[in-house]
């Protein structure tokens, strides 16, 4: 059986048109064989952990950070670069959490965008941050009136997390979103970013601030991980053997290739996504982000206008779902689709967007990333089921932006802390459908099954 690894020389994505200085950076030349703290993964959910590691009152003495490629390279640098949830996924869960639990869920995620700013003003990072809004769009009628209802009912209901959300009014829904034949349109609040930009910049500080305390080894693939007599992590790489007191899995669609317990549970999903660039100037400017449901049943298509005026579009799924070996359980990202799938890429924006007829748009970059795609849909954060010295933030379904930042600072309080997710939720507002245990994971494999 193919180990899941990290495979090598990935497609280039539009995040990665600048590379950061320590893209490739081994902080020593030989890995070091201890430390206190080892976390796999230089994503956003790896370094960011690293970061509030570090803010913790007792911070560890040293940390190592291991990652199979280049910093940053998975799928922090192939998605949509913004933060939200959808207006349609809080309305789905309103029969499953309750109201009470949307509005826990709704109020998790804008604390996300507040902690992204935050960290990007406090370290003064240039990734093109931007707290903005972002429109839900559906064109098909049915979904929307569908979605209407649900909204209503809890608006009048008094649910907090209907107030901050609005639907467009239906006269003018062209002419606000932009989109041709929109149906329905709902305003969310959101942030984009770079998020390529985010990671690699934050790294930065983290290395000037504790040169002896932070090495970070990049091209370093771990291969397996044991637990030995004395609770140790022995962390089996490329390169030689690291021994951990405490790890943290940071390792999102690759986490089963090192954890077989998520076999099943978190599984890797290939998807594509495009940079569009116009060659004439549009005018004016869009300024909010979108996620827009062709037809019922569909996948959304996600887009951030970037402030040069071109845009990051990803999706797609129509033209590569029914081909499910070319996006399911695989974690291949160094090929593209195929140049049928791609066409779904050509005059994208003159096609949906009014006012981008004559803008003559193109994709200048197609790539793939992989995404950790888990049967509830909601990603794991705590202590791994059954080891005491391993925690895990991982399988973010796509919305890794929406869920890491407050994952990660709870995670770096349980790793400093050596508690569990129980201990810190309330402090973070980690909705308890986030916790990892082995009763999930045995609820998992068995309706895979």
């Amino acid at each position: 059986m193919e180990q899941m690894l990290p495979v090598p020389s990935p497609v280039s994505s539009y995040w990665l048109s600048q590379p950061h200085k320590f893209s490739n950076l081994r902080s020593t030349t030989e890995l070091p064989t201890q430390c206190e703290v080892a976390i796999i993964g230089s994503g956003m959910a790896g370094i960011t952990t690293a970061y509030h590691l570090f803010n913790q009152k007792q911070p560890p003495s040293s940390v190592v950070i291991i990652e199979a490629r280049e910093l940053c390279s998975g799928a922090t640098a192939r998605n949509g670069g913004h933060s939200k949830i959808k207006l349609s996924t809080l309305a789905s869960q309103v029969s499953n959490l309750g109201q009470s639990g949307v509005d826990e869920l709704q109020k998790f995620v804008q604390g996300v965008i507040a902690s992204l700013k935050q960290v990007a003003e406090d370290e003064e990072l240039d990734c093109e941050l931007e707290i903005r809004r972002s429109f839900d769009v559906q064109l098909d009628g049915e979904d929307a009136a569908s979605l209407k209802d649900i909204f209503q009912a809890s608006r009048k209901a008094g649910h907090t997390w209907t107030k901050d959300v609005g639907f467009a009014l239906p006269r003018f829904l062209e002419q606000v979103t932009s989109i041709k034949g929109a149906k329905a349109a709902e305003s969310v609040p959101c942030c984009s970013l770079w998020p390529y930009k985010f990671v690699a910049q934050l790294l930065e500080r983290l290395v000037a601030r504790y040169p002896g305390q932070l090495n970070v080894q990049t091209t370093t693939p771990v291969t397996a991980v044991s637990v030995l007599a004395d609770g140790t992590n022995a962390i089996t790489t490329s390169r030689g053997v690291l021994k951990a007191k405490k790890l943290v899995f940071a390792t999102n669609a690759y986490t089963a290739g090192l954890l077989p317990q998520f076999k099943d549970v978190i599984v890797p999903v290939r998807g594509m996504a495009s940079h569009i660039v116009p060659k004439v100037p549009v005018h004016p400017h869009l300024s909010h982000t979108y996620n827009i449901t062709f037809s019922s049943g569909q996948a959304a298509d996600y887009l951030n206008p970037r402030p040069d005026g071109s845009i990051v579009v990803g999706g797609g799924g129509s033209m590569f779902k029914s081909d499910r070996p070319s996006w399911f359980n695989n974690f291949d990202d160094s090929t593209r689709f195929s140049s049928e799938v791609e066409t779904y890429w050509d005059n994208y924006m003159q096609r949906v967007f009014l006012g981008w007829e004559n803008s003559e748009a193109e994709a200048e970059k197609v790539w793939t990333g992989i995404m950790g795609s888990t049967p509830d849909g909601w990603p794991h954060i705590g202590r791994v089921p059954g080891r005491e010295s391993q925690w895990v933030l991982a399988g973010f379904n796509g919305g890794g932006m929406s869920f890491i930042p407050t994952g990660a600072k709870a995670v770096a309080k349980m790793v400093a802390e050596d508690s569990d997710l129980v201990d810190v939720k309330d402090e973070f507002g980690i909705p308890d459908i986030f916790a990892t245990s082995t009763e999930r994971l045995r609820k998992a494999f068995t309706e895979t099954r």
